[in-house]
């Protein structure tokens, strides 16, 4: 199993605190297998960026060991254990297309039979943008799909709700596609999808889970705690940030939320959430 940890929050500024907060919380991978390569997409000055890393490390990486600090909306971090595709920089997620990040925990059942059918019926310029080998690059392709299909690829003021419709379309697609290659059993597509406003998820057949958090104090980032008084110019941004984070290895469960199998959730601009089935 691979991991997965996203988070989107209201204040650029303080990701680096969510990512100490959220540091003992989650994991990224077991002392006794080593992940293949670990992943981070975030924004920042108006560009998505990426961090990949082969895992060259001798001990399981952490959350802030790995990401450092970083100013940014929102982030989206994995690691992989590769089971389709060798582990090299294309098959390293997260994926980016423009704004898009996307990760996915799992694996296509019967994913040599259901990708000529699905790369066949994309369209040419998401074709040529397949870098890699993995089922998982080729599922977020077909998201891009159906957004673009809606004329809405490129919305920056994209409703949360749309891309849950298309993401939760994208995985009754692929189901569609495993049945005709005879899967056994369902495929695993634990996926998260942000563009750096919003941000959406889907799990199925695999643990995922959700938090709310709202404000960062005590901070030992910044050093705000509750003596901190209201004249620090950090307390007030650290009362009144919030935050959405999503998670599908737990250490603790620290208020996280189990999401229903089956279930797409969707985070708006504002962080409200709403949690509807595929």
């Amino acid at each position: 199993m691979g991991a997965l940890v996203a988070i989107l929050q209201s204040d650029p500024n303080l990701l680096r605190c969510q990512v100490a907060r959220l540091d003992a919380h989650v994991a990224l991978a077991h002392p006794e297998r080593l992940p293949d390569a670990y992943g981070f997409g975030h924004y920042g000055g108006g560009s998505v960026l990426l961090g990949k890393r082969p895992t060259g490390a001798p001990h399981a990486l952490g959350l802030l060991e790995l990401v450092g600090q970083l100013d940014s909306e929102a982030l989206l971090v994995h690691a992989r254990h590769a089971t389709v595709g060798k582990a090299k920089d294309e098959n390293t997620q997260p994926f980016r297309f423009r704004r898009w990040l996307f990760a996915h925990d799992g694996t296509v059942e019967g994913f040599d039979l259901v990708r000529p059918k699905l790369v066949a019926a994309l369209p040419d310029f998401l074709r040529r943008n397949i870098m890699g080998e993995t089922d998982s690059e080729h599922v977020f392709m077909w998201f891009l799909k159906l957004l673009k299909d809606g004329g809405r690829l490129d919305d920056l003021d994209l409703d949360a709700a749309v891309a849950a419709r298309a993401l939760a379309g994208t995985v009754r697609q692929v189901d569609g596609w495993c049945r005709e290659a005879g899967a056994q059993r369902a495929s695993r597509l634990d996926l998260v999808a942000t563009n750096g406003r919003i941000m959406v998820a889907v799990r199925r057949n695999g643990p995922l889970s959700y938090a709310l958090l709202e404000g960062i104090v005590p901070c030992p980032v910044h050093g705000v705690d509750l003596r901190t008084p209201e004249s620090d110019p950090q307390a007030r941004p650290h009362r009144r940030v919030k935050a959405v984070a999503f998670a599908n290895d737990l250490r603790t469960p620290n208020g996280f939320i189990e999401v229903p199998d089956g279930s797409v959730v969707a985070v708006t601009r504002t962080l409200q959430v709403s949690v509807g089935a595929i």
